[in-house]
C-alpha cells in the first residue's frame, strides 16, 4: 500500500514540475521571476521584452542614446547575473520608407544593442541578430504615435 502511494505521489510531483518548467518557458522561478520584474513577458517564442524606439534611438537612426545605454548595461548585467546568456535581438521599424532599407535599419538597431551585450561580456555564439522591417507592427502605421510604437528592438531571451 505504501508502495503503491509512494508511486502516486512520485508522479503527481514530477507531473507538477514538468508543467511548473513549461510555463516559466523552461527557466527556474528565479530566472523567470526576475525577467518579469524587468518588464519580459513569456510569448510563445520566448521571454522577451520589447525596446521602444522612442527610448533608445532617433527618428531613422540606430545609434542608441547615450542615456539608454546606462539602462542596457543594468539588463544586460542582470540577465548575465541569472545566466540568462543566450539571447536573441529583433529590430522592428514603421512602414516609412522603402522595405529594403527599413529591413537594414532593423538590423542594425538590433545589431546596436547586442554591442552593448557583447561588451558586457555575452559571448557572440550566444546572440542572434534578426532584422524584421517593418513587417511584424504592433499597432497600425496610422499615425505618428504609433509608427513610434512599432519603431523598436525586441529581446528575447533563448532558453
Amino acid at each position: 500500500m505504501y508502495k503503491n502511494a509512494f508511486k502516486l505521489f512520485f508522479i503527481i510531483a514530477f507531473t507538477a514540475s514538468l508543467t511548473a518548467c513549461m510555463s516559466l518557458g523552461n527557466l527556474s522561478y528565479k530566472q523567470a521571476r526576475m525577467l518579469k520584474k524587468e518588464g519580459f513577458v513569456l510569448t510563445q517564442d520566448g521571454w522577451s521584452l520589447a525596446l521602444p524606439e522612442k527610448l533608445l534611438f532617433n527618428f531613422d537612426d540606430y545609434q542608441i542614446q547615450p542615456h539608454q545605454k546606462a539602462n542596457l548595461t543594468k539588463l544586460a548585467t542582470q540577465l548575465n547575473k541569472y545566466e540568462l546568456d543566450k539571447i536573441k535581438f529583433i529590430g522592428h521599424t514603421d512602414n516609412v520608407g522603402q522595405a529594403s532599407y527599413n529591413q537594414q535599419l532593423s538590423e542594425k538597431r538590433a545589431q546596436s544593442v547586442a554591442n552593448i551585450f557583447l561588451e558586457h561580456g555575452y559571448k557572440s555564439k550566444n546572440v542572434q541578430i534578426i532584422g524584421r522591417g517593418a513587417d511584424q507592427p504592433l499597432v497600425a502605421n496610422d499615425s505618428e504615435v504609433n509608427r513610434a510604437t512599432n519603431r523598436r528592438v525586441n529581446v528575447t531571451i533563448i532558453p
